[in-house]
């Protein structure tokens, strides 16, 4: 008995010195997997992150088409939602909101408010002129979309408003206003 007592000490004195560090392909191995995974998360986030940029500028462009309906039907006149020109990262494109936009009385031209982006974003509009708004609250014509996007390499991550003949706005994601 004893002998086996011996032996099974003696086997675990061995299993306990052979475990008590990795070594180099272990320790590799190990680092490459974490590497992947985050690479993975890293992407993951960006994706995330974007995504909510896009629905953020696509909700605030949503509240203010009905804030400008409701403005124009409380005050009783035409309004404009013009773009903004004054950031950054706007093209020369006539049809390019990506700065933000302001709502203006189209009589005399004051600013009732502005939304200006923050974020990096694309944002086109399918007319080179303003959207009129008219004093029944009616916004513009069917089939104008704004198109919100990221400008990221890499994410294809857009979302596009839509009006359609009722002077209702709808939202999808993608490029274009199919049903």
């Amino acid at each position: 008995m004893q002998r086996l007592g011996f032996f099974t000490h003696h086997v675990l004195r061995l299993q306990r010195s052979r475990t008590q560090g990795f070594t180099l392909v272990e320790l590799l191995v190990c680092l490459g997997v974490l590497a992947v995974i985050a690479s993975w998360a890293v992407h993951s986030w960006q994706s995330l992150q974007e995504r909510s940029r896009v629905q953020a500028a696509r909700d605030q462009l949503m509240n203010d088409l009905q804030n400008a309906r409701v403005r124009a039907l409380q005050q009783g006149e035409a309004l404009q939602l013009v773009r903004l020109r004054d950031c950054s990262w706007v093209t020369s494109s006539d049809k390019d909101w990506s700065c933000g936009w302001q709502l203006v009385a189209k009589a005399d031209q004051r600013v009732l408010f502005a939304s200006q982006l923050q974020t990096q974003l694309l944002v086109t509009f399918t007319k080179t002129q303003a959207l009129d708004i008219s004093q029944r609250g009616d916004l513009g014509t069917v089939g104008e979309r704004w198109v919100i996007k990221s400008r990221q390499a890499g994410l294809h991550i857009a979302n596009v408003l839509c009006l359609n003949s009722a002077s209702r706005l709808r939202w999808q994601a993608g490029e274009t206003c199919s049903s």
